[in-house]
């Protein structure tokens, strides 16, 4: 118990020193708090102010133009077009053409190689070409028999040729039904089984059918032809008369009526017509080449691409008009597979990445117009928005990045410094005024006349000028840029003449020496009735933190 009494008394009298430590720093506190303030209150005694404030008015006018809302960002100039040549096999540089900095026309050979691994390739794909131009000349070009048959007998369906058709690249000329009978999908639904009975309506003819398999979620209901074109729409009801589902109808066994090559002189049958087995079906165009010719002629034009291709890795041509910005081999050199020998930079244009802040990506379209400045280079230049990136980056704000592409921009290098301005939305031709001769009456916009016997320029202080007599023109304003915004009204043309309110505040300071600051504050756009309302500067004639002026009515 003894212990017990020590402990909390040492605890009692460690938090009294606590509390008068901190009662001792708060008086600190506000001792240096008063001496501050009084500096300051006997610093502004010292001080003296004067301060006017002008309303003025000035004659301007109503023009016509075009106000647009834009997105700017920064960024470097990549190339258009940029090309980096890699080695696909060892090889040895045998000529060089061209040196770094060179313009280089399309289909110029810049350098050319050697690969004892792709020559090898080269011959043995040029041995194949010559065995089969070998087996082209000896090979019967044109069919003698023109005729194209039924290889079962059946019902011709789906006929997808027609006279004058070139049938080269044809999966079919038409099916040929081998059992008389049709078929449809429909969704599984629940309690239907595989071979249930059920009846299939097409049109007005009702047929007995099964569901003759299910697979997943696809049930195959098969039924008897009588006649129906394929891609007729078919719906199957159980056998109490509910719907299980609708579908289009397609041949269920057949074969299909091919031709390897040549044109259709004419279709010897029609839909739904009964053919026997080695009946003709079509009659192809004299001229007609034969399979195995056309299968030669695919077969060679194969391996004349494959030598093509070959042939490319060793010689180095410029695909476009271009400038060789970077030559990494010199003739006489080994450089192994996947070396890079040169990089090549079109000359057709650039592209500019902006990243643009997650509130004003919805903004950006593509194709709107972006004007672009260059820090190297004089005058604007125009570009396009050609691609959007909508994945997203960054912690705390989002950003995605949208692409710009340029014309060819004389003067200018890939990796330059540029600046783009996207044109997000424009109010096209249309009467504008200055923001500041746009006044409102509650929800109301309008603006005062000054009259044809008015001049351009003319500025009356508030006392000179009667607004009751003036014509009050209300308006409906549109887009505006902060300087000028969009009007219209009945009767307003460009060039009438309209007056301005603009305010100017004048402040005088005295202490030691006496300073006069003039504040403009850009007239009352935004007055309630024509009311005035200035800037008044805080008291001392300090100026807010920053130097910069608050916005003003």
């Amino acid at each position: 118990m003894e212990s017990f009494d020590t402990s909390f008394t040492a605890t009692k009298k460690k938090k009294k020193k606590q509390k008068r430590t901190r009662n001792i720093i708060l008086l600190c506190a506000a001792v240096v708090v008063i001496t501050v303030g009084t500096i300051l209150i006997v610093n502004a005694v010292k001080k003296s102010a004067d301060e006017t404030s002008t309303l003025n008015y000035r004659v301007g006018s109503v023009s016509s133009g075009e106000i647009s809302t834009t997105i700017s960002g920064s960024g470097t100039l990549s190339a258009l077009e940029s090309k980096t040549v890699t080695t696909k096999a060892e090889s040895v540089v045998t000529a060089v053409n061209f040196a770094p900095g060179d313009e280089i026309k399309a289909g110029d050979t810049v350098l050319t190689m050697t690969s004892s691994e792709v020559e090898s390739e080269l011959s043995d794909l040029q041995d194949d070409l010559a065995s089969t131009r070998s087996s082209l000349a000896s090979a019967k070009q044109l069919l003698t028999n023109l005729k194209v048959t039924s290889g079962k007998a059946g019902i011709v369906k789906d006929i997808k040729a027609a006279e004058g058709t070139v049938v080269d690249d044809m999966d079919y000329l038409c099916l040929i039904s081998t059992d008389g009978k049709m078929q449809l999908s429909i969704p599984v639904v629940s309690g239907m089984g595989q071979y249930d009975a059920v009846t299939v309506v097409v049109g007005e003819d009702e047929q007995e059918g099964y569901i003759t398999k299910i697979s997943g979620d696809t049930a195959t209901v098969v039924f008897e032809d009588d006649y129906y074109p394929v891609g007729t729409s078919a719906t199957v009801l159980d056998a109490s008369g509910n719907t299980l589902g609708t579908g289009t109808i397609t041949v269920n066994e057949y074969v299909e009526v091919t031709a390897a090559s040549g044109k259709i002189a004419t279709v010897e049958v029609e839909d739904n017509e009964k053919v026997g087995k080695g009946e003709t079906i079509f009659t192809l165009a004299e001229g007609a080449p034969t399979a195995t010719y056309t299968t030669l002629k695919k077969t060679e034009a194969n391996l004349v691409g494959q030598i093509a291709d070959l042939e490319d890795l060793l010689t180095v041509k410029a695909d476009y008009d271009c400038t060789l910005t970077s030559l990494s081999a010199a003739v006489g050199d080994t450089v192994a597979a996947g070396t890079t020998v040169c990089v090549l930079t079109g000359t057709g244009g650039f592209t500019l990445s902006l990243s643009i802040d997650e509130l004003d990506i919805a903004s950006v379209a593509l194709g709107q117009d972006a004007t672009i400045t260059l820090d190297a280079l004089e005058g604007d230049f125009t570009g396009t928005v050609s691609n959007i990136s909508y994945s997203g980056s960054g912690s705390y704000v989002t950003s995605y990045t949208a692409t710009i592409t340029t014309e060819p921009i004389e003067g200018a290098y890939p990796g330059m410094s540029a600046s783009a301005e996207i044109v997000t939305d424009t109010s096209g031709d249309t009467m504008i005024a200055d923001v500041s001769a746009v006044q409102y009456d509650g929800d109301t916009a309008f603006i005062y006349l000054a009259g044809d016997d008015a001049q351009l320029g003319t500025t009356l202080a508030e006392g000179e000028l009667d607004l009751d007599k003036l014509t009050k023109v209300t308006v409906t304003t549109g887009m505006s840029d902060g300087s000028y915004i969009a009007i219209t009204a009945e009767g307003l043309a460009a060039g009438d003449l309209i007056w301005i309110p603009e305010r100017t505040s004048t402040a005088t300071y005295s202490e030691d020496d006496s300073t006069t600051t003039t504040f403009s504050m850009g007239g009352q756009g935004g007055m309630m009735g024509g009311d005035s309302s200035g800037f008044t500067p805080p008291s001392g004639g300090q100026m807010p933190s920053g130097g910069g002026m608050p916005g003003g009515n």
